[in-house]
């Protein structure tokens, strides 16, 4: 027998395997070795084949896995997100805030009558939180306690997290430093959450009446944690596109003082709900993520005061239309031509 050193080396490396496992086991027969050429030839497009249905069975697994993930990040992103329209208006005793009742994810209404306004200071709960004033304690009982209302929109997880949390530790500060919040100490706590975690989505009106400054008092959360303190309203949500220029014409205006011709507001509590119930069943009406009924509270030194309404869009708009309709008649353009019919001269 030959020796393995002196064998001729193959142009095909899976001809040369073979030819090689043949002479290791002893097969050094030239017909033998020609009869597996044909079988060699076979098995290599048979291996090619494979190789080619392996690299296309991986390519699209790989695309099924990128599918799947992909939608399992637009249902994480979209899964509470919650369209609404919330609004805040000042007026000389406090504030007027109002929000929809609606949540919905992505076109699904998930919820019809969510409660976007969440107190996290509350003047007649929170008179019981506190301890009882002691002498060497700087709590005294000529302080009142404010009343704080979060109006959410953006993500409702993330924003029932932020307004449990601040809740939490403006009952803790009160129970362990007899130090009872403001409206001012909870923008100030949203600001730092909203600015330490800025993955939360949240665009939040902080509003209510402080009893440090006496006056309502309405600031603006942007989701990257700035803050700003508006005079007269704030409006926020899917919906407040769509209302933005009716606030700005319509918001009736009252100058208060000679130093203070920047801060206009409105007179009463009736011309604040009047405003916001308009403003808010106007959002509704054009706004798909908005709808319900409206639900508003009245804020002022005396606490809170809870306000409904629920709105009726389709009798609205069939009198409306009426309305319209009989003001586009074309009576008013072509009057009714009468029924004896005018003399006629016959023309040569």
């Amino acid at each position: 027998a030959r020796s393995f050193k002196n064998l001729p080396r193959q142009r095909q490396p899976s001809t040369w395997h073979y030819n090689t496992y043949c002479y290791n086991i002893g097969v050094v027969s030239k017909n033998v070795r020609i009869m597996m050429v044909p079988f060699q030839t076979t098995l290599h497009r048979s291996r090619a084949s494979k190789k080619v249905f392996y690299s296309w069975s991986l390519f699209l697994f790989s695309l099924l896995f990128l599918s799947i993930l992909s939608a399992n990040n637009a249902l994480k992103n979209d899964e509470v997100s919650m369209g609404t329209t919330i609004l805040a208006v000042r007026y000389k005793g406090g504030v007027v805030v109002g929000a929809d009742t609606r949540t919905s994810v992505s076109g699904y209404v998930s919820n019809r009558y969510a409660a976007k306004l969440t107190f996290v200071l509350d003047k007649n709960i929170d008179e019981f939180v506190t301890y009882a004033p002691s002498d060497d304690s700087p709590l005294s009982a000529s302080v009142d306690a404010s009343t704080c209302v979060i109006c959410r929109s953006g993500s409702a997880a993330d924003t029932q997290h932020l307004a449990s949390v601040i809740r939490t530790e403006l009952v803790s500060r009160q129970l362990l430093y007899r130090i009872r919040g403001t409206v001012t100490h909870v923008a100030s706590l949203l600001r730092n959450l909203l600015a330490n975690e800025p993955s939360l989505s949240a665009s939040l009106i902080c509003a209510g009446y402080d009893s440090e400054l006496g006056r309502g008092v309405i600031y603006t959360i942007t989701p990257g944690g700035t803050v700003f303190e508006e005079k007269a309203w704030a409006a926020g949500g899917s919906g407040s596109t769509y209302i933005l220029g009716h606030l700005d014409s319509c918001h009736p205006k009252d100058v208060l003082g000679v130093d203070s011709n920047t801060d206009r507001i409105l007179n009463s509590e009736e011309d604040a709900l009047d405003f916001v119930s308009k403003a808010l069943s106007l959002a509704m009406d054009r706004d798909g993520s908005s709808g319900g009924f409206i639900r508003m509270y009245v804020i002022n030194k005396d606490g809170k005061r809870f306000v409904s309404k629920f709105v009726d869009r389709g009798n609205e708009r069939k009198n409306s239309n009426d309305n319209i309709a009989s003001e586009l008649s074309l009576r008013h353009f072509a009057p009714a031509v009468s029924r004896k019919s005018p003399s006629t001269k016959a023309i040569n």
